[in-house]
């Protein structure tokens, strides 16, 4: 069973955003997976480093739509953005000097709040203000 579940709920009625929010919840059902079956530490930290980049991709992507289309509240979304990439950082970090143990269901229930936390707050916010610029 999946940690998280996509649901129309998450949607925030942006095509492109939509599409990158479904990957980031499969990467996190996949180390979820990972953990759950055994996997080696060699392929739970190959799937958090995979992780810690897309979100900094993902980011990127939407902070680039925010400078685009002058959204004003793109300074505090960044900065939400940073947080969770210094703490997705840090524990992947904690993971490469330490994999025992470091990826359990406490990093993994942070994720998927995060997640689902930050797509249902911020994100649909800036969805509003995307869509009548006519993002879709």
């Amino acid at each position: 069973m999946p940690l998280i579940e996509w649901t129309n709920e998450l949607s925030i009625g942006i095509k492109s955003i939509d599409e990158q929010h479904i990957k980031l919840v499969n990467m996190i059902n996949a180390l979820n997976d990972a953990k759950l079956t055994g996997s080696s530490n060699e392929l739970l930290g190959k799937i958090f480093t995979g992780l810690t980049a897309y979100t900094q991709k993902h980011f990127t992507y939407e902070e680039n739509m925010f400078a685009e289309y002058g959204y004003s509240h793109f300074d505090e979304h960044k900065r939400q953005h940073n947080e969770l990439i210094a703490q997705v950082i840090e524990l992947k970090n904690k993971f490469v000097e330490n994999p025992q143990g470091t990826i359990n269901d406490d990093l993994l229930h942070f994720l998927k709040r995060w997640l689902t936390n930050h797509i249902m707050r911020t994100d649909k916010e800036y969805a509003e203000f995307l869509i009548s610029k006519g993002v879709k």
